[in-house]
This record gives structure tokens, C-alpha cells and sequence, in this order.
């Protein structure tokens, strides 16, 4: 058990912000546990008690009809942890078992959680403070789910199904955690009473980019190649900020996972260096012999030196890499082209050219450095974009029904049309690139608009 981590915690936030992603990756590991130790759920409306806890299903085999006892997830997290602890040494503490429950407010928590929402009071050893009396058919899946594990790990867990079934009461050991996500700007979502929020902890996801990838950050607008989605969504939530009525802004602002970027693969036809940057590479075939002229061959070097950083200065990030790992490229040096022989006169060190060295065993000469770098492939990057389509059928659609939901007129205003030209859907999403593009205008023009 980490005494620093809360047995009961809900993630919650604006609709794209790795709520699910934080409660599997970065939550669940911090328990120290792995993908085959998280019981994972969704609640929706029609999500009862008895998916998640225990309930009998028919099954039909020919023409006969037999029940059998159906375990949902929170037993199945139960059984787990119970297994765990019964197995646990001082020297080997029982590993933790997460009960993720995504969209934890879609369901009807009072409904769903009924009488086991008494054993989420944990006392100060993560135990339930508490116990609740359990029905037979839950003991029974409850126990039978026990049986299965310890047939899996070769285990005894008799003595363990013996109290179960004797006792016929349930409580949460120190290793059962549950996690819940929710967003909290949908509407289609059910009431949690104050007693059931009191049981848990609460941790906000707020709508930034601190951590999210490049490529999702800097993907660009699909038929809007100067703007990024990071720049997008950042000037949305402060116009939303600024122009939304809504008392509860942090529901109506935009994650940076709201939408995700699509890869494109890059088109351009692969070309060396020489085809792309025909002026560059003839310049460096023209400096190259002059490294072996008399008393100049340091000067030469380091005007090769400079038209080779100006070529790749020219290039992307992939080519600078590939362009890099074949010259050896160390900027702090004074012959900055390790892969590139060289001797020193006097103090200056100089490439070693065909002219006045047949062979070096210390790197290539630089006529040859030349040739090769010549035939090097310049390496097109994929792209990463947000579809048009996506904009259009989510991103408009969610500033239409939920952030402006009441009144359309910000959004009127901000394009700087009459609010009449705005009165349905069809009518905004006809001005996708318009609306886009206004983003790109200083906020000064806007304010004075």
C-alpha cells in the first residue's frame, strides 16, 4: 500500500485531456503494478448494479435453458486483491489491483454502487472501515473468481473461501484502489450527491500542452499550413475564456487530445543531397582541393567548415540527423567534421586531401567526404495533421451544442457577421476556414472590432 496515494480517486476535466491515459499509464504504474492488474470498466445509463457487482445470466444449450453466476468487475478487482493479500508475506508484500472506472458520472453511481458504497470509508491501514453484508449469489461469484486464480497460480486459497462464505461480508483490503475518470462538462451525465464525492479524492486535468508530444502540439490544420494545433487551441480557450457565460468555464474549454493528429506520409520523391541543394554541394567540391594548397589549407578548412553549416542549417530536422551521424558534426570543435582525416601545421589543423594523401587510416579525405555526402538521401519527415473533417465534425460541433450552446453570438461576433447570418450548424461550419484564419488576426484587432 503507498500511504501517499488515495485508495479512491477520480481524474476529471475538459474533454481532451488524457484522462485515461494519466489513470493507465501514469497512475496505475505508480502503484507498481502492470496492465494485467488494472480491472478496467465504462459506465453508461443502463450500467446497474448488478454488472457491477454480481448478477445470474441465462444461458441456452440446445433446448435447455441454465443459470449461471455472472462476476462483473468489481468482484473480478475484489477477488483479485483478496487472492493477493491472503498470499502476501512480510517479506513479499501483495501487489495493488486498480478498478478503473472510465466515465465514472455516466452511470448512476448510487444505483450502480449500492451498498458497497459503504466500503469506500477505509481506515488508516487502506482497509474498509466497514463491512456490508453480502448475498449468496455474490459470495458465490466472489468465491468461485478466488478458485480460478488459484488454480491459475497453483495456490491454496480454502482457508480464504472458507471466511468468505462463513462470513458472508465483504470489505475492501489496503491493495484494492479504484480510479475513475470523468469529464465534467457533459450533460448527458448523473448526479453525485455529496456523500458519494466525499469518499474520494478529486484531481483536476487541466487543458495544456506542458507534456504533450510535438507532433500532436505542432500538427498542423489541415489547409492551414501556418497554424498549429497547439496555437488553435490555446487562442479557442482564451476567446472561450473571454466570451463564454458559462459559471463554469474549466468545463467548456478545448484538451490538447480533444483531437487527435492524423500521420501523413510525406510525398515529396526521395533526392539526394546533390539534386536538392545542387549550389551547396558544387561549393564544397569547389573548396575541397584547396585544403592541400601551401600555407592556406587551415583557411580553406574552415571556409568548408562554414559552407557545410550552412547547408545543413538548410535542412530539416531528419536530414540534419543523417547528414550529422556521416560527418561526425561537433560544433565545439575547431574541425568541426570528425569523419574527415586532417593533420595540423603549426597550430591549424587542416583537412587532408587525394592531393597530398593517397590513403588515410583516420577518416576520410575530403574529396571523398564530398561524394558521400553528395549521395546522402534527404529524409522527408512524416507529417502529423488535424483533419479538416475532424474540425468541422467535432471541434464545431462541440463549441455549437456545449460551449455555446445558449447563445451563438460570440461566435457571430468573433467572425464579425450580423448574429442572423448564425442561426444553424450548417451556417458555422460553412465558415470553417474563416473562422480558423480569424485566429491567426492579433487579439488587439479583434478587441477593437
Amino acid at each position: 500500500m503507498r500511504q501517499d496515494f488515495p485508495h479512491q480517486l477520480i481524474i476529471f476535466g475538459p474533454p481532451g485531456t488524457s484522462k485515461s491515459y494519466k489513470a493507465r499509464h501514469e497512475k496505475s504504474p505508480m502503484l507498481g503494478i502492470g496492465a494485467s492488474e488494472v480491472i478496467p470498466v465504462t459506465f453508461h445509463a443502463e450500467f446497474g448494479y448488478g454488472d457491477f457487482v454480481s448478477r445470474l445470466l441465462p444461458l441456452s444449450e440446445g433446448n435447455k435453458v441454465h443459470y449461471e453466476v455472472h462476476a462483473g468487475p468489481f468482484i473480478r478487482a475484489l477477488a483479485l486483491a483478496l487472492h493477493r493479500s491472503e498470499h502476501g508475506t512480510a517479506d513479499s508484500p501483495p501487489r495493488n489491483v486498480v478498478l478503473l472506472i472510465d466515465e465514472i458520472n455516466r452511470g448512476n453511481c448510487a444505483e450502480i454502487f449500492g451498498d458497497i458504497f459503504q466500503l469506500l470509508d477505509r481506515d488508516d491501514d487502506g482497509r474498509s472501515s466497514y463491512s456490508v453484508c453480502a448475498s449468496r449469489l455474490t459470495v458465490k461469484a466472489l468465491t468461485h473468481e478466488i478458485g480460478e486464480l488459484a488454480d491459475r497460480d497453483d495456490k491454496d486459497s480454502s482457508a480464504l473461501i472458507g471466511r468468505i462464505e462463513d462470513e458472508r461480508m465483504l470489505r475492501l483490503p489496503a491493495n484494492l484502489y479504484l480510479i475513475g475518470t470523468m469529464n465534467t462538462g457533459d450533460e448527458s451525465i448523473f448526479f453525485m450527491d455529496s456523500a458519494f464525492k466525499r469518499r474520494w479524492n478529486f484531481e483536476f486535468s487541466p487543458a495544456e500542452f506542458n507534456a504533450v508530444p510535438a507532433a500532436q502540439a505542432n500538427a498542423m490544420i489541415e489547409g492551414h499550413p501556418s497554424v498549429t494545433w497547439k496555437a488553435l487551441v490555446d487562442a479557442l480557450n482564451a476567446m472561450i475564456v473571454d466570451k463564454c457565460a458559462s459559471p463554469n468555464l474549466d468545463d467548456k474549454l478545448i484538451g490538447p487530445w480533444f483531437i487527435k493528429a492524423r500521420t501523413v506520409a510525406a510525398t515529396t520523391l526521395p533526392a539526394t543531397l546533390e539534386q536538392t541543394h545542387v549550389a551547396s554541394i558544387a561549393e564544397l567540391r569547389k573548396l575541397a582541393p584547396g585544403a592541400a594548397e601551401y600555407m592556406q589549407g587551415a583557411d580553406y578548412s574552415q571556409r568548408f567548415d562554414d559552407a557545410f553549416c550552412k547547408l545543413r542549417k538548410s535542412c530539416n530536422a531528419e536530414t540534419m540527423k543523417a547528414i550529422d551521424a556521416l560527418s561526425g558534426f561537433d560544433e565545439s570543435a575547431k574541425r568541426k567534421l570528425k569523419a574527415i582525416a586532417f593533420a595540423i601545421s603549426g597550430s591549424s589543423p587542416y583537412y587532408k586531401s587525394k592531393i597530398n594523401f593517397q590513403k588515410t587510416k583516420d577518416g576520410m579525405l575530403i574529396e571523398d567526404f564530398v561524394e558521400a555526402l553528395a549521395v546522402t538521401q534527404e529524409v522527408h519527415p512524416i507529417v502529423h495533421h488535424i483533419a479538416a473533417s475532424d474540425i468541422e465534425g467535432k471541434l464545431f460541433l462541440y463549441l455549437w451544442d456545449n460551449v455555446f450552446e445558449r447563445d451563438k453570438s460570440p461566435l457571430a461576433e468573433w467572425l464579425r457577421i450580423p448574429p442572423e447570418s448564425l442561426r444553424t450548424f450548417g451556417q458555422f461550419a460553412a465558415r470553417r476556414d474563416e473562422f480558423i484564419r480569424s485566429f491567426t488576426v492579433s487579439e488587439d484587432l479583434h478587441a477593437a472590432a
